[in-house]
């Protein structure tokens, strides 16, 4: 009995860890903030706002193998991160993908009007995109609420 209990408090602790550990933990104090979440608390003037956007996500697949693979989100409970690069053999998470992230996301100057193709070229110039990608999803959650799914194939 002892021991199921023992595995079974083991087993949540782990997947617990899990969980948070694309948390970004260190986040330098210019960092974005959650528009919500300063103006209900007055911390953050939405002019020190570093990005536009809130969440943001890209996939690009190369191969049924191969992919490039970014998630971005700054919610009420934290900011958290991700990198993957299978043809770099790079997997980054918390601070270390933020760390990566955060000089690209500053060169991205669209939002919510800007034109789907003018998106996905920028996209493809701050990231560095190969030109033999299948295919390119971006997803983002803008400053001002809007939601917006970016998409090419070549």
């Amino acid at each position: 009995m002892k021991l199921k209990l023992l595995l079974a408090i083991s087993f949540v602790m782990v997947i617990l860890y899990g969980c948070n550990k694309d948390e970004v933990k260190d986040v330098p104090t210019n960092a974005p903030a959650d528009q919500n979440a300063s103006q209900q608390t007055g911390d953050t003037p939405t002019d020190q706002v570093t990005f536009n956007f809130l969440e943001f996500s890209l996939d690009v697949d190369y191969s049924a193998t191969e992919s490039y693979e970014v998630e971005y989100e700054n919610k009420k409970s934290g900011i958290s991160a991700k990198l993957q690069d299978d043809r770099q053999n790079v997997k980054l998470q918390g601070d270390e993908a933020y760390t990566k992230l955060e000089p690209l996301f500053k060169q991205l100057n669209f939002d919510s009007t800007t034109q789907n193709d003018e998106v996905i070229d920028q996209v493809i110039k701050v990231f560095n995109i190969e030109d033999n990608y299948q295919s390119i999803e971006v997803e983002v959650e803008f400053m001002d609420g809007n939601e917006k799914e970016f998409k090419r194939l070549p």
